[in-house]
């Protein structure tokens, strides 16, 4: 990770460029409602009174808005403020708590760069009419304001530093009084964090729309497959699928099935300590400057303790639908996709490979339980992308998936 920053300005086009729909309604509606003036002055409190403005650049992600705080000093601050769902309901605060929680402890214990936050309103704050953070400015931009994109001259310089960090939150113990060592970010259940109990270890709860926290990791695909919904209504799912209905819905419908099935033997690690797991870990929520030099990683708000094989996943960046269950005329007779943009992201995954493999050996890593083996562990890694496409509702042959992990598991 660097320490110079090279930086020719934000890239947040996104808020402008919105088409009408509901994501720009919500936007433009919560851009009214805040009182940015009392944001403002929310702000110089927390900074000795030292005045500040708000700069016009406005950041828009899922979830939140985005607004820069420069001081009269020079310094600037982020103001991230968390914004009503899409179907109207608001937060209960337990997402900025968790949030704040996560980062405090990946700050104190590792070289993650992550901002310092310097006040968190987890509740909608009565003056400033939204619940938000405030936290330094990372002087740089995420994928979303890069159009996704790493530049192939980039590429290395950057799997590296993501397989760094990568490696760095694969084991954290949940006794924190000091920085720990590269392989030590683990915690004793499944599950998010809460806060800090009087001893000083952590507090862990449930995780949205699975429950918990669990003591095994076959409790956790339980969970999952009990509670999992998919992501498409069946109308839509009848439509998507066309003439491959038949094949493709039975397969959708058997899914949580074959989870439930395989909980207590699908994971390498079925007991703790578990890993802290980003939850949303890519180019997205990476901030780089104009060299694609990493600044920080940011928004853990989906953070939690997760079995090895959900933190061992390829980062989003290099995630792919798994060819097994993908439509098959993606794919030539040797299993290689024919587009070109598939095909790139295949070699973009094996580079990956080699950078976490490189960072372990520079780290001294060794052992049965390498993130380099368990990216390569094909039949677990398309299972555990299936769980996430299946969440968002991704039609495909998820039978075939299960099949080729029962045929391995064969004697």
């Amino acid at each position: 990770m660097t320490t110079e920053n090279s930086f020719q300005g934000f890239q947040w086009t996104y808020f402008a460029d919105l088409s009408p729909g509901p994501v720009k309604q919500r936007a433009d509606l919560f851009l009214s409602v805040v009182d940015w003036d009392q944001l403002r002055f929310y702000a110089s409190g927390k900074n000795y009174g030292v005045d500040c403005v708000l700069l016009p650049h406005i950041g828009l992600g899922y979830n939140h808005m985005v607004r820069v705080l420069e001081f009269v000093d020079g310094t600037r601050w982020i103001a991230r403020l968390r914004m009503p769902s899409l179907d109207g309901s608001t937060s209960d605060g337990a997402s900025i708590t968790k949030e704040f929680t996560t980062t405090s402890l990946v700050k104190s214990v590792t070289d993650i760069p992550t901002p310092f936050i310097h006040a968190i309103e987890p509740k909608c704050h009565h003056l400033v009419k939204a619940s938000f953070m405030l936290m330094d400015c990372l002087e740089g931009n995420v994928g979303m304001d890069l159009g996704m994109e790493v530049p192939s001259d980039r590429k290395t310089s950057f799997f590296n530093e993501m397989a760094h960090i990568h490696l760095i939150h694969q084991d954290i113990d949940s006794n924190l009084s000091a920085k720990v060592q590269l392989s030590t970010i683990r915690l004793p259940m499944i599950g998010t964090l809460l806060g800090k109990s009087p001893d000083g270890t952590f507090v862990q709860g449930p995780i949205p729309g699975i429950g918990g926290p669990f003591h095994t990791a076959g409790e956790y695909f339980h969970a999952w497959a009990s509670n999992a919904k998919f992501g498409m209504d069946s109308n839509r799912l009848q439509a998507a699928c066309g003439p491959f209905a038949n094949e493709i819905i039975p397969s959708v419908e058997g899914f949580k099935d074959a989870i439930q099935g395989l909980a207590e033997s699908f994971s390498v690690a079925n007991n703790g300590p578990f890993p802290l797991c980003h939850g949303d870990f890519g180019h997205n929520n990476i901030v780089v400057d104009d060299q694609y030099r990493v600044l920080g990683v940011i928004d853990w708000e989906c953070a939690f303790a997760a079995p090895w094989e959900v933190f061992a996943e390829f980062p989003l960046t290099l995630s792919m639908t798994p060819a097994k269950m993908d439509a098959p005329w993606n794919y030539d007779e040797q299993g290689n996709p024919k587009d070109e943009e598939l095909l790139q992201k295949v070699l973009d995954q094996r580079h990956y490979v080699e950078a976490v493999r490189n960072a372990e050996a520079a780290a001294e890593i060794r052992g049965e339980q390498l993130l380099s083996r368990s990216l390569q562990d094909s039949r677990r890694q398309h299972l555990i992308a299936a769980m996430r496409l299946f969440d968002s509702g991704k039609p495909g042959w998820y039978g075939k998936l299960v099949d080729v992990f029962l045929e391995g598991e064969k004697p």
